[in-house]
């Protein structure tokens, strides 16, 4: 218990310093320059530190590797955990993303999404019981010319958060919208992060 008292400090420090340094990116394409864009691909990374706290990828990863309860901790947070868990998380943001810009970019020019992670936060139960925690992300969103590479333009930092369910009756609650819904909780993160930035990029205001 101590090591996951821990474990949900560090992350809620982290995602509230993340917070912190959010900010506003002006949108500088006119809208002629956005209806000549098609968009050719969406591709996800990592940077170097980035944090990824998912349940899910961590179990799939003990499960893949036979890896008892009592060393998961310490098995996640090796290079190859992080990697694991990484690489199963970056289809789902790539397909959620895709679905968000579906018929957004219908022109000629082609051009790429380059998504680049810096923190994807699904908060366990037993944190949100014990300590608060919430769910969402934060990446970079670089939209590039798919021909040579050059950045039309970036959204530094871009986020999304979804309300999450706090203490014994908030899990409780939340279990039970989570029960209904069709798409996974990281799912449902991916896709706010991809409407939000759908609707940065084509100034949508209501």
């Amino acid at each position: 218990m101590g090591t996951l008292l821990g474990l949900a400090r560090l992350a809620v420090l982290g995602a509230a310093l993340a917070l912190a340094g959010c900010k506003t990116v002006e949108n500088s394409l006119t809208a002629n320059d956005i209806s000549s864009m098609k968009l050719t691909a969406v591709t996800v990374s990592y940077t170097p530190e980035a944090t990824v706290q998912w349940e899910d990828g961590i179990r799939a990863y003990a499960a893949a590797k036979s890896i008892p309860d009592h060393e998961l901790t310490a098995a996640a947070n090796t290079p190859e955990g992080k990697a694991y868990v990484q690489n199963a998380l970056a289809p789902q943001i790539k397909s959620a993303v895709e679905f968000a810009m579906g018929g957004a970019l219908t022109g000629t020019r082609p051009v790429r999404l380059e998504i680049v992670v810096k923190n994807f936060i699904v908060a366990g139960a037993v944190q949100r019981i014990l300590i608060g925690g919430h769910r969402g992300m934060m990446a970079d969103a670089n939209l590039v010319d798919a021909r040579t590479g050059a950045v039309i333009i970036s959204h530094p930092d871009l986020q999304a958060l979804l309300y999450t369910g706090q203490g014994v009756g908030g899990v409780i609650v939340q279990a039970a919208i989570d029960s209904a819904n069709t798409k996974s909780v990281a799912q449902q993160v991916a896709d706010r992060y991809g409407q939000n930035y759908r609707d940065w990029l084509i100034r949508k205001t209501s």
